[in-house]
């Protein structure tokens, strides 16, 4: 019996740490995929002159950066056990903000984008000629990452290395701070993208309904060819759709983690139960990166003008990469034949 729960207690105790090597190693590699491929085709002509593309690229850009210093050192510190976040103060300060920060600016500038393909399909002019405005999507993205900083720079000030552990100042400001968390970063993300997504998808209907044209008591669907644009337009709308309830389901667990922990954290717990507890804790903060790393994956299976770009990319990287070869050959034979004159 001594055994078996020795082993229970080890397998408990080792699969936080595992979790965090394979399962963070593989969202950090996905989630650079992800963010490259996103921004070399928002980048791309077609796409460059549209509202939701900049609030995208601008998400992409973020998402970057995320992976690639909060689930990097999350991988390092929680998964190989090396005390980054613990030993360094300015890493401490840092981390937390950026932690909060980023998770914040993208899912902004992801509801933006919705926002935008949102009063693209309303009926009144009143509403559709706000969407696809390029300037307000510049000054939007950018106040977005200035809000954010004035909401939770306080992060940068008030959090420290404290008996070796990486803490919030205790007293009314870590009540604060708690707050603010589960609400903004637990609650508030699936509750905006559960009504975003119902307004989107009955919006979507209401276009769909329009294009049915009676005739005889007959109903019939008018097909026409949509320029290109306007095909783009309408399969990013429904990569928006399933980005938003990818959203839902992995904020959920973290909004109830969330609650659940700082409700918790004052209640008596045997050693069996705090294991499982952070078992379930390191999989859903895990889980909750699945929002920023599968929006490019969503975009290639949804909308076929994504795929053609990402095509069209690397055939460009091929075609100048043996433009260059055939140059060098060239120059290179110029040489000899100089030479031997």
């Amino acid at each position: 019996m001594n055994t078996n729960t020795s082993r229970i207690s080890y397998t408990l105790l080792a699969a936080p740490y595992q979790l965090n090597i394979w399962f963070g190693s593989f969202l950090w590699i996905a989630g650079n995929i992800s963010s490259i491929g996103n921004m070399m085709v928002f980048c791309s002509r077609s796409f460059r002159n549209r509202a939701y593309s900049i609030y995208l690229l601008s998400k992409s850009m973020t998402d970057f950066v995320y992976f690639n210093f909060v689930l990097l050192t999350r991988i390092l510190e929680k998964g190989f056990g090396i005390p980054i976040n613990n030993r360094y103060d300015i890493m401490c300060k840092f981390r937390q903000f950026v932690a909060l920060w980023g998770n914040q600016v993208s899912f902004t500038l992801f509801a933006f984008a919705t926002v935008d393909r949102l009063l693209s399909t309303q009926r009144s002019n009143k509403y559709r000629r706000w969407s696809n405005r390029i300037s307000l999507a510049y000054k939007l993205s950018i106040a977005c990452l200035f809000i954010w900083f004035l909401l939770i720079g306080h992060r940068l000030i008030l959090y420290s290395i404290r008996n070796g552990i990486c803490a919030r100042l205790p007293g009314v400001y870590a009540d604060y701070d708690i707050y603010f968390e589960v609400i903004f970063a637990g609650m508030c993300p699936p509750i905006v993208m559960f009504v975003l997504a119902y307004l989107l998808i009955r919006n979507v209907r209401n276009v769909i309904q329009r294009r049915i044209v009676p005739k005889n008591n007959i109903s019939f669907i008018t097909i026409t060819n949509r320029p290109t644009l306007q095909q783009l337009d309408s399969q990013l709308t429904l990569m928006l759709i399933l980005q938003s309830i990818i959203t839902i389901i992995t904020y959920v667990p973290h909004a109830v983690e969330l609650t659940y922990t700082n409700l918790s954290k004052n209640w008596s717990k045997s050693c069996l139960q705090m294991a499982e507890e952070q078992v379930f804790i390191d999989f859903v903060h895990l889980l909750s990166y699945i929002f920023f790393v599968s929006s490019f994956y969503i975009s290639i299976i949804s909308n076929s003008g994504f795929r053609r770009h990402i095509k069209e990319s690397f055939r460009r990287k091929k075609t100048n990469n043996s433009t260059r070869t055939t140059h060098a050959i060239i120059r290179t034979d110029v040489a000899v034949i100089i030479q031997r004159k």
